[in-house]
């Protein structure tokens, strides 16, 4: 249980550190900054399957899935995409992939809610918010030039 304590803690922190670059990129329509949400989503793939790797079951049953390595797996293939497609110049598309990103992430947080029930407050103060201001930066920015 000491295991998993540690692993909640350190994912509290650790997902405001990943909701800033993410804020910034959708915000400013930035490759820079989704790169740096991408390498540290990747960096926590790794440590979530240090965490992880001693016994699933136990972790995915008392804190689901908005922060486990499934998450930032999704995470990081989804900001590789919308940083080529801000690199590439296609804001648009890359604000209707953030728009995506942003729903995926909230549902993962919603279906949380009904299994793990409280301990979907982790994910949900730490790094769902960011996630909603995507879905709402992405909605204002939907047609964006």
């Amino acid at each position: 249980m000491t295991n998993i304590n540690a692993y909640s803690v350190l994912m509290f922190i650790a997902n405001i550190v990943l909701a800033v670059p993410l804020i910034l990129a959708v915000i400013q329509q930035s490759k820079a900054s989704m790169n740096i949400a991408n390498v540290v989503s990747v960096v926590y793939i790794l440590i979530s399957v240090g965490f992880f790797s001693g016994d699933f079951k136990s972790f995915f049953s008392k804190l689901g899935l908005s922060i486990s390595p499934v998450a930032y797996v999704i995470i990081a293939i989804l900001t590789f995409i919308i940083a080529r497609d801000f690199s590439e110049l296609r804001v648009r598309n890359g604000m209707r992939k953030a728009f995506v990103l942003g729903i995926i992430m909230v549902l993962i947080n919603v279906i949380d809610f009904f299994t793990v029930k409280s301990a979907a407050l982790i994910p949900l103060l730490s790094l769902t918010w960011a996630f909603v201001i995507c879905i709402i930066v992405g909605l204002m920015k939907w047609n964006i030039e």
